[in-house]
């Protein structure tokens, strides 16, 4: 692992519980930027905004649960702070039209499925799969990314598209003029999942084990983005910017 994080510099974060989302946001900006603490306030806010449009009086949450689950709108509002926009794949918008026509040209993906968040983004110019139940990035050939999001579509994904201008990050830079090669990496990423295996093979049999990604915990489906005005954009850009002060230090 250590061999591939000097090779490609990439960030990968791994899961924990069910925190992809965070996980998802963080490997696709490149750096720990949102916590479950950070987005649970953005999943408050839209709460408090959705119950006094639609007159709600309850205590549950549609944005977030105990597991560490966010909807869909809670990442589209926590990029809303880097003029990231995320665009469903399906949809008739051009930029969707654009990528079902020509995946590369687009630099970066979310992918859902049920509550599991992953992030697909490019790096110079090859493409990673930087799901969180992975150790370790999974490169992606330029020629399989188009049936790689049909294959993700066909088993049920959402998939998003990444509409903005990406933070620059070591990795992009590392790998601009440093192509990796497919066979000596897809080696070390064999040997990270040996690695992984025996790992987690003589985890399980240790007394109070558990698995770092329980299946028991999916509960909900994505549901409906909804409208902001401005002065609810003003509540959620403060806790935003909390969060990148948060991950600055400051």
């Amino acid at each position: 692992m250590n061999e591939i994080k000097r090779l490609t510099g990439i960030y990968h974060e791994v899961q924990e519980g069910s925190l992809c989302a965070q996980h998802a946001l963080n490997n696709l900006l490149q750096r720990e930027i949102f916590s479950a603490v950070s987005l649970a306030d953005i999943a408050r806010v839209l709460d408090e905004q959705e119950n006094r449009v639609l007159g709600r009086h309850t205590g549950d949450s549609e944005n977030m649960d105990d597991t560490g689950f966010f909807s869909i709108q809670v990442l589209q509002n926590a990029l809303k702070v880097f003029d990231i926009e995320l665009i469903p794949y399906a949809s008739q918008h051009p930029v969707a039209q654009q990528a079902r026509a020509e995946a590369q040209s687009i630099q970066a993906y979310i992918c859902n499925l049920r509550e599991h968040w992953l992030t697909i983004r490019r790096f110079g110019s090859q493409y990673f799969d930087l799901n969180s139940i992975s150790t370790v990035p999974k490169l992606i050939s330029n020629t399989y990314l188009s049936l790689y999001l049909a294959q993700l579509k066909q088993s049920g994904y959402s998939i998003f598209i990444i509409h903005g201008i990406l933070p620059p990050c070591s990795a992009d830079e590392k790998l601009l003029n440093n192509t990796i090669d497919p066979v000596y990496y897809r080696s070390l990423t064999a040997r990270a999942d040996v690695v992984d295996r025996d790992t987690r093979g003589k985890s399980t049999t240790s007394p109070g084990s558990s698995s770092s990604f329980d299946e028991t915990e999916i509960k909900r489906a994505i549901k409906a983005s909804v409208e902001l005005d401005s002065s609810e954009d003003k509540a959620l850009q403060e806790v935003l910017a909390q969060s990148l002060r948060d991950a600055h230090g400051i």
